[in-house]
């Protein structure tokens, strides 16, 4: 009876994990996506998280967890509520790559992308030979299909890559483009611009520059057919993205929101009896 349970369970966890691999292809039909960022790529919080409905959850091992701390059952997690989970990676290599796939990532998020070579590099890292380089997991619990496409997001951060980024587009395999933009703020001016709000109403010191950049990532990302996307930090911020023409944001970051929301409530509390 327990190996019968074992193995009903098995089968069930197989499941959730191959309905999750398709979630690239969710992803790939929307045309206007937005999701949510855990630098925690704590269980609870991203269970939390996914049961209310973003289009996807990335968890963060650039800036973040350690890759090496996650575990298939976060993205078994994920794939129960049919929210496709993504992974930054922490550098455009084949090993942490193919380990965020291995453990059932839908898609990946590859940092630092500045020419075609580096886009070639990582989408190669995300499709199985002969298409690529990546290797054949077999401690996972799920292995193929070998002709699957994860999502492939390459993040623009530098002049570099605005620079290259009608080439970097046009780079077969990448399914879109995302800015992240104190990276990029610091790249063409030094200063950052986490709020991008700032950006869209000229506020910020190098708003020109960065609006331009903003521009040329939308237009490569439309001539490519590819989607072009932008890190926000609130949904206001995302919809005036959106009004932008980007299709891809993220409304929330986990420990960002604990913390303004927190604050929030303090002041509300202390605002009686002080």
């Amino acid at each position: 009876m327990a190996s019968s349970a074992r193995c009903d369970r098995d089968s069930s966890l197989v499941a959730l994990i191959v309905h999750d691999m398709s979630g690239a292809d969710a992803l790939r039909e929307k045309r206007v996506i937005h999701g949510f960022w855990s630098v925690t790529g704590h269980p609870a919080v991203v269970d939390t998280a996914a049961s209310v409905g973003p289009d996807f959850v990335v968890v963060d091992t650039q800036h973040g967890v350690d890759l090496g701390r996650l575990d298939a059952n976060l993205f078994t997690t994920l794939a129960s509520y049919h929210v496709p989970g993504l992974v930054r990676v922490g550098s455009i290599a084949v090993a942490p790559i193919g380990r965020a796939l291995d453990l059932g990532a839908a898609g990946i998020i590859v940092p630092l992308v500045e020419s075609v070579a580096d886009a070639e590099r990582a989408v190669s890292a995300t499709r199985y030979a002969p298409r690529g380089g990546r290797s054949y997991g077999m401690q996972t619990k799920r292995v193929g299909p070998f002709d699957e496409k994860p999502y492939v997001v390459l993040q623009v951060e530098t002049a570099g890559a605005v620079e290259n980024i009608d080439a970097i587009a046009a780079v077969d395999g990448v399914d879109a483009l995302y800015i992240g933009p104190a990276d990029l703020g610091l790249g063409l001016g030094g200063d950052p611009a986490p709020d991008v709000t700032r950006v869209f109403d000229g506020t910020h010191p190098n708003a020109d520059d960065l609006g331009e950049a903003f521009g040329a990532v939308v237009a490569a990302a439309n001539a490519n057919d590819i989607v072009s996307g932008l890190h926000c930090g609130s949904g206001s911020s995302a919809a005036q993205a959106v009004g932008e023409g980007f299709r891809l944001t993220s409304v929330a970051v986990d420990l960002a929101i604990v913390g303004s929301q927190l604050a929030h409530e303090l002041e509300v509390a202390r605002a009686v009896g002080h």
